[in-house]
């Protein structure tokens, strides 16, 4: 179980149960581009550090590597942006996220669920994982969403038994 994503004082919070949303400071944010999305999910969900090549091979596989790291160099200002500087952590190697900059319904989700708090798990599910949203030329991203949406449901489906 990942832990340390703070709850309501975090400056940016994430929303995955249901179509993606972002908010920072409880403002609505707006993030032009599917992958930037995609990478704040996985990032969120993993709650781990990722190598730069990882990321490129996972949301470009149809690049070489070249262009894969190049789109993602590309995409990370966007994502830099609407999510502010303050919440990620960018080396030369690996991109994550400071966990004690965000707060995730997803991760929340999945900690009532393990200490037996149904009703405010219920409550944050408002719709399957990413609903709506899908990367058309990702087929491991589109797997991994498929496979996380799937365990939620399970989980959500515990909860309400």
């Amino acid at each position: 179980m990942k832990m340390g994503y703070n709850g309501p004082m975090s400056s940016l919070k994430i929303f995955l149960l249901g179509p993606p949303r972002l908010e920072r400071d409880g403002r609505l944010l707006k993030m032009d581009t599917r992958k930037a999305i995609a990478m704040l999910a996985y990032l969120a969900l993993t709650g781990e550090r990722q190598t730069r090549d990882r990321l490129a091979a996972f949301l470009w596989p149809e690049y070489d590597d070249r262009r894969g790291k190049a789109a993602l160099r590309r995409t990370l200002p966007t994502l830099k942006t609407a999510v502010g500087g303050n919440s990620l952590d960018i080396t030369r190697e690996a991109i994550g996220l400071r966990e004690d900059q965000l707060w995730c319904d997803v991760i929340q989700f999945q900690h009532y669920v393990a200490i037996r708090e149904w009703e405010p798990a219920v409550a944050l599910y408002r719709d399957d994982f990413l609903a709506g949203f899908s990367l058309r030329d990702s087929m491991p991203f589109d797997d991994w969403q498929v496979t996380e949406a799937e365990v939620l449901r399970r989980e959500m489906s515990i909860a309400l038994e």
